[in-house]
């Protein structure tokens, strides 16, 4: 193992300067915030294996080849995993996460003039779901609150899916919404993701309008912990934290990470229909076949 003095990297040759210019040139939201998870998870794992401070780390570190590999391997792996999976705490990354990161290298590498062209994975797609399995699943979710689930929990996830049915679109373009891409009281509702209006139908607009209520109880209203001014990002944190590095738990109220979001969603999915399906697999695929209809959970 590479071991380091632990000493700042000079200004103009830090691995943080290099990574901030990076995401600077990238202009969507959605990519440029999954281009940062990455880049922070390949820091902070090559900052363990040259045993120094992720301060000390240069842009040479994270274009070096051997480094990515490293990283990549750890990665596919489970090494880099901060929550547990399916099987276990190091269970394997999916396809999907690998092309993430294996792009977010390419790009990375290509913005700084040293382009490694990895190969990237071919990424696997989960079945979607037709409009009919997806419309009868979203109501049956609605309808009931599953046991081991928080209320608010349940509500997020809910008003999060149905926009999922509704739009077609998944966590990229769901993630960043704020309040005022709803419009609940026109005459015909809608939601806004990226420049688009879409109309909302009466299940949408209820599970959206109860948790707009649960939201501003959470960030405004009589369960608001927060001092100071309110949330308006759509998503937020139901519940508290936890603390982490001597720090106190963060309170509920909070703008939601997409990793929040993703685990509620499959959780809620795991209890209330027997098997963790992907926000993606709600926005219904073009052709609604019997075949694929009949086997739906709750499509009976």
């Amino acid at each position: 193992m590479t071991q380091s003095t632990g000493r700042p990297a000079p200004a103009g040759r830090s691995a943080r300067a290099a990574v901030a210019a990076f995401l600077s040139a990238i202009p969507g939201e959605a990519t440029r915030s999954l281009r940062r998870t990455y880049l922070q998870e390949y820091a902070a794992h090559l900052a363990t294996l040259k045993d120094c401070p992720e301060a000390a780390l240069t842009r040479a570190d994270l274009l070096d080849p051997a480094h990515a590999t490293a990283w990549l391997h750890a990665a596919a792996s489970g090494e880099t995993r901060r929550r547990t999976g399916r099987r276990g705490p190091r269970t394997p990354a999916s396809a999907n996460s690998m092309a993430a990161r294996t792009t977010t290298l390419n790009t990375f590498t290509a913005h700084h003039g040293h382009p490694l062209a990895l190969t990237v994975p071919k990424p696997e797609f989960a079945p979607r779901l037709t409009p009919t399995e997806a419309h009868r699943t979203l109501r049956l979710l609605t309808a009931h609150q599953p046991d081991g689930i928080l209320t608010p929990t349940w509500e997020r996830t809910v008003a999060l899916i149905s926009l999922a049915v509704t739009t077609g679109h998944g966590l990229n373009h769901l993630q960043p919404m704020t309040l005022d891409d709803l419009q609940l009281d026109r005459p015909l509702p809608r939601a806004r993701t990226g420049r688009t209006w879409y109309p909302l139908d009466t299940v949408t607009r209820h599970a959206l309008t109860r948790w707009t209520d649960t939201h501003h109880a959470l960030t405004a209203g009589h369960l608001k912990t927060l001092q100071g001014g309110n949330v308006h990002q759509l998503w937020v944190t139901t519940a508290p934290g936890r603390p982490r590095h001597g720090h106190d738990a963060p309170p509920a109220g909070l703008p939601a990470a997409r990793r929040t979001l993703e685990a509620a969603h499959r959780r809620l999915t795991t209890l209330a229909l027997g098997t963790p399906l992907l926000l993606e697999q709600f926005c219904p695929a073009e052709d609604d076949e019997p075949a694929q209809a009949s086997t739906a959970p709750g499509a009976s």
